[in-house]
């Protein structure tokens, strides 16, 4: 009888060690999913700033300006 109590405490030890691992392999899992997205979203920078600069193409110092168009009010009565 104390064999098979003793023999179930073993088991019930590995248990808890198996599950704890599981979640340890959970918590790589989603750090190595961040790490990878983050990876290729700066190669995919990388990627355009090379082909920024092979345009030619520059950023900007200042701000486009907003063009806003009014009509004439002899426009809008032909209309």
């Amino acid at each position: 009888m104390m064999a098979m109590i003793y023999s179930n405490h073993l088991v019930n030890k590995k248990i808890k060690i198996v599950n704890g691992l599981k979640e340890e392999t959970e918590e790589y899992k989603s750090r190595n999913a961040y790490a990878q997205s983050k990876l290729i979203k700066v190669k995919m920078e990388s990627e355009l700033g090379k082909e920024v600069a092979r345009d030619s193409l520059m950023t900007l110092e200042n701000h486009p300006h907003k063009l806003l168009i009014k009509l004439d009010s002899t426009d809008a009565k032909t209309k």
